[in-house]
């Protein structure tokens, strides 16, 4: 009786030693393939909106074909955000070559769920989505315009107001993206005018209790300008906004 329960003990403990094991799949969607990889339960349930009706792996790399909209190297990591479907995801990122992209391309990527600090939390471990490589598959709409239109487009403020030069080429950037996107009337039909001088001004403004840093597009001619549109950029949210002039208000830009 000894004997037996010396055995099953040991049998039990050599059972409960094993690691969870990820076996190898074939995503169809995508073509890629992962290894087989000793994971701990803990790190087998990671999600992604980029992937949100998967189960991720740590580590495991995966491909997937989205549109570009930003990269930002102020923060604590770079972030290069992406949108997927109706899902806008930012990715942290050690990956140089975002200035070959354009606001609206196609992009196959490369990425992973891994490991992330959580700043003003402690140092809390969390896990985040991470751009390993980005290469273009299709021309957006933005890198089209640029194309077409190859003059640098002016710009101005008054001399009491400061702006960064960052944040001057990232207004510069959502003027770019209004003219190669907007159905106005008036805009294409400068659009097609070859002798078109794009230029916009800068300024602050307050409307309805919030903050905006206002866009005024206009066409230059003869030294003379002509409003286009107004855009309002809220401080807050950085959402764009065309302006409505006879009814006073204001209409997201998508």
């Amino acid at each position: 009786m000894r004997y037996f329960l010396l055995a099953s003990l040991l049998l039990l403990f050599s059972c409960t030693d094993k690691k969870t094991s990820v076996p190898k799949k074939s995503n169809n969607s995508t073509g890629v393939t992962s290894e087989n990889i000793a994971v701990i339960p803990e790190e087998v349930n990671v999600f992604s909106a980029i992937r949100p009706d998967e189960r991720l792996n740590k580590g495991e790399q995966y491909a997937d074909q989205v549109e570009y909209v930003d990269y930002d190297a102020n923060g604590d990591y770079a972030l290069f955000t992406i949108k997927k479907g109706n899902e806008v995801v930012a990715l942290q990122t050690n990956f140089e070559g975002s200035d070959q992209f354009n606001r609206g391309d196609i992009l196959k990527i490369t990425w992973k769920m891994d490991s992330t600090y959580i700043a003003g939390e402690g140092e809390k471990l969390d896990f985040t989505e991470w751009l390993i490589n980005a290469e273009k598959v299709k021309n957006g709409k933005v890198s089209l315009f640029k194309k077409k239109y190859t003059k640098p487009i002016k710009f101005y403020w008054a001399e009491d107001e400061e702006y960064t030069k960052d944040f001057k080429d990232y207004l510069y950037t959502q003027v770019e993206y209004y003219l190669a996107n907007s159905k106005k009337d008036l805009v294409k039909v400068h659009l097609q005018n070859p002798d078109t001088q794009f230029v916009y001004s800068i300024e602050d403004r307050q409307k309805d209790g919030r903050s905006y840093t206002v866009l005024g597009i206009s066409n230059e001619f003869e030294n003379r300008t002509s409003i286009i549109q107004w855009l309002y950029l809220d401080s807050e949210n950085r959402k764009l906004y065309e302006y409505d002039l006879p009814n006073d208000k204001l209409i997201e830009f998508r």
